[in-house]
């Protein structure tokens, strides 16, 4: 394993888990990797059960599908499954925006453009998952601030998946990490105006935008 534990830190079972997710979203263990409870437990020095509930927990994100006398190895990324995810981040996260227009103070436009800086250093240094957890902070900022709980928790049960999904169509349909960056300073520009319209506007073409580069004509809403 590339992660390493401390008995200091929050419970073996967590450690296991975040570790194991970010090595499926970096793309470190592939679609179709076989994971073995044993095998993990004695690479990390640690009993089974931490290990076992950790996989349970990938498994029910679907991120590791469990095979009969096989162990559990990592989903594969579908085709189907992707768009089925962006249709539905296309319906939450427009209704996260649209309820977050009138909480946007200075403070706030403050932290967004913070992000933004750190995504356009993150792209001259070519650092991609650094690059992704920024727009992922991006785009969750609006989640955190329209003050509704369940589209939270919603955006945060599919993020993990739209993660593994960006550190693969990052680098395959943008010719560089920034233009994909400074794509959101007229999202940004926009929300401080309060135009409900053309913030609208700008964050469907925003969000269609990866689909458009793989050949997808999705209509707009």
């Amino acid at each position: 394993m590339s992660f390493r534990l401390d008995e200091r830190g929050t419970s073996l079972s967590e450690q296991v888990y975040l570790g194991l997710r970010e090595a499926i979203v970096r793309g470190e263990l592939s679609p179709g990797y076989r994971l073995l409870v044993l095998e993990i437990a004695n690479a990390l020095g640690i009993s089974q059960a931490p290990v076992r509930e950790a996989m349970e927990r990938l498994k029910q994100e679907g991120l590791l599908v469990g095979k009969a006398n096989k162990g559990s190895i990592v989903a594969e990324i579908k085709q189907e499954e992707i768009e089925e995810l962006y249709d539905l981040r296309e319906l939450i996260e427009w209704d996260a925006v649209r309820k977050s227009i009138p909480r946007l103070d200075e403070e706030d436009f403050r932290k967004l453009s913070d992000i933004y800086e750190g995504m356009v250093r993150a792209a001259r240094e070519d650092d991609l998952f650094g690059f992704i957890d920024l727009d992922m902070a991006f785009h969750g900022y609006f989640f955190e601030k329209s003050g509704n709980r369940t589209i939270l928790q919603i955006w945060r049960q599919i993020a993990v998946k739209l993660k593994r999904f960006l550190a693969i169509t990052n680098k395959l349909y943008f010719p560089d990490l920034m233009s994909i960056a400074v794509g959101h300073t007229p999202l940004i520009e926009a929300l401080k105006t309060g135009d409900e319209d053309e913030i609208k506007r700008l964050y469907v073409l925003h969000m269609k935008e990866v689909w458009w580069r793989m050949g997808r004509n999705k209509q707009m809403s």
